[in-house]
């Protein structure tokens, strides 16, 4: 019996060592789950605040593309403005040039025509005035004409 007592003793013994060494582990394991439940709320936390982030980027992509869509319109429509006014300016222009073609070609006729009347009138006088020279230079050639009876 004694052997047996001793033998339970021991087994008693390494029970209450096995018991320690466990408590330890479990104190050890406690604390260990501690740190990784503290661990696991920061990451839950940065999580959180990574995913506010992302979405606050992705909104801020979509505006951005929003505000591109809206001036890329934007652009379109002062591009087809300042064409048509380039287009209308052209052929307002062209316009105002052949007019003002129309008019110069109509006053040069005008004075065409006026200069026409005039060298028209000057020629008269020219062969008035040649044909009055050539009767007193025939007259004048023969001095016993009539003309000269006529003047004395």
């Amino acid at each position: 019996m004694s052997d047996d007592l001793n033998q339970i003793q021991t087994k008693i013994a390494l029970l209450e060592k096995d018991a320690k060494t466990g408590e330890q582990i479990h104190q050890r394991l406690e604390v260990a789950i501690g740190k990784l439940s503290d661990c696991a709320i920061s990451l839950k936390s940065m999580l959180a605040s990574q995913e506010q982030k992302l979405f606050k980027a992705e909104q801020t992509d979509e505006d951005i593309l929003i505000t591109l869509e809206s001036r890329r319109k934007e652009w379109d429509i002062d591009l087809k403005e300042l064409h048509s006014r380039i287009t209308t300016n052209s052929r307002e222009l062209r316009e105002h040039q052949i007019q003002s073609e129309n008019t110069m070609l109509n006053e040069l006729r005008a004075m065409k025509h006026q200069l026409s009347a005039r060298v028209g009138v000057l020629e008269k006088w020219r062969w008035i005035i040649i044909g009055g020279s050539i009767i007193i230079g025939l007259m004048m050639s023969n001095p016993s004409g009539n003309f000269w009876d006529f003047l004395n």
